[in-house]
């Protein structure tokens, strides 16, 4: 992970950044909390819960840990947990196998494959369930499909993956980009004929961009950001939609965004990540948590 050096790449003075980091921006709608699940109290903690997804299938929520194996006392080799959506911990899994540090997850559900970035490699991964047809254990098959250095993304953090274009959307945390990859006539991601178009965030005030997802029906963009205290909600092409205020609900670091059925009944929520204190500035940090959350107008 590298927060740390975030701010000091953007090339921004002292006084702009604590500006956007301060000034509430004018918001459309607001967040309010539904649920909050501890991470750092599970049987084996994930102390900065990063990526999220859900998995329809099973019905249970996909989350990775990108910081845990920095962890000596924490660290138990796994770095993938499986949780119910009311915040119980099913299984705790690894992708060690091919990266220590997975920053996010897509699923395709339809082929079955689980995409998983890594900000260190700057590599996108496909992985692959084996003959247990489970995602991360011994027997998945994973291979680099983006190298994304190759479009100018040096920090990939966030990932998403849009079905009805077969694309995957990769947000950079330091450039502040959103990227968006469609693969060309030979129906393969990572070779010379991949579609690719970007927009930045930093326009509307974000100094990172760590996670994004795509809105089912309207097909826009929700992008979360660590150092800011709301939603950015943007068209594919990148047109401000709104700003969802995030203020006043305790979310220290969003880290990461997706959808999936609330615990309240309701057939859509918006569950986030918390990474909340850096372990580079608090090695004995444990602090990791999920919001779900419902969007008011």
């Amino acid at each position: 992970m590298k927060h740390l050096q975030r701010v000091a790449c953007l090339g921004l003075s002292v006084p702009l950044v604590a500006s956007l980091l301060n000034a509430p921006p004018a918001h459309a709608a607001h967040a309010v909390r539904v649920r909050v699940t501890l991470t750092s109290v599970w049987s084996t903690p994930s102390p900065d819960p990063m990526g999220i997804t859900y998995d329809p299938r099973s019905g249970r929520l996909f989350i990775c840990d990108s910081e845990v194996d920095e962890m000596p006392a924490l660290w138990r080799g796994s770095n993938f947990f499986i949780a119910r959506r009311k915040g119980t911990l099913f299984a705790r899994r690894t992708f060690k196998k091919f990266t220590v540090e997975p920053e996010d997850m897509a699923l395709n559900n339809r082929a079955r494959v689980l995409y998983v970035t890594d900000d260190d490699l700057d590599r996108v991964f496909r992985d692959k369930p084996g003959k247990d047809g489970l995602f991360g254990t011994r027997d998945d098959v994973a291979v680099t499909i983006l190298r994304t250095h190759r479009f100018g993304s040096f920090d990939p953090e966030g990932l998403t993956w849009f079905p009805r274009k077969k694309m995957l959307i990769v947000s950079d945390s330091t450039s502040r980009r959103i990227y968006k990859i469609r693969q060309g006539k030979d129906h393969r991601f990572g070779t010379r004929d991949d579609v690719i178009g970007s927009f930045g965030t930093h326009r509307y005030g974000f100094t990172t961009a760590e996670d994004v997802v795509v809105t089912r029906f309207t097909h826009h963009l929700l992008i979360v950001s660590s150092r800011q205290r709301f939603i950015l909600e943007t068209t594919l092409k990148g047109a401000l939609i709104r700003k969802i205020d995030l203020t006043g609900l305790g979310i220290k670091a969003a880290s990461g965004i997706t959808f999936a059925p609330g615990t309240d009944g309701s057939p859509s929520r918006l569950y986030v990540t918390d990474s909340g204190v850096d372990n580079n500035v608090n090695p004995a940090e444990n602090d990791g948590r999920v919001f779900e959350l419902k969007i008011v107008p």
